[in-house]
């Protein structure tokens, strides 16, 4: 796992919602809650652990954006975000202030 993890942390992308926007649209964009490390989330995304999946899942640490969140971004459309792909989904995180 950790081999996976370097490898991710090397193919983190940074962008903005409009870039995301396409996804989101598809419905294979998932955003990742600040408290939560990028990285670790696409990793488990990409190994199958569902335990913790669906823990971030219920806990909405992990989901798909909302109407509000879309609006929000929207109108923020310089909002940075970074991701990471793991087929078929885009992993993305806020960039913080």
């Amino acid at each position: 796992m950790e081999n996976l993890k370097e490898k991710l942390k090397n193919e983190i992308e940074k962008v903005t919602w409009p870039l995301l926007e396409e996804h989101n649209k598809r419905e294979a964009l998932l955003i990742v809650d600040l408290e939560l490390d990028l990285v670790e989330v696409a990793a488990a995304v990409a190994e199958d652990d569902v335990e913790n999946v669906k823990a971030w899942l219920s806990s909405e640490k992990l989901l798909r954006p909302t109407e509000q969140m879309v609006q929000s971004y929207e109108e923020n459309p310089e909002l940075g975000f970074k991701f990471i792909i793991i087929q078929p989904y885009v992993i993305a995180q806020e960039i913080k202030e």
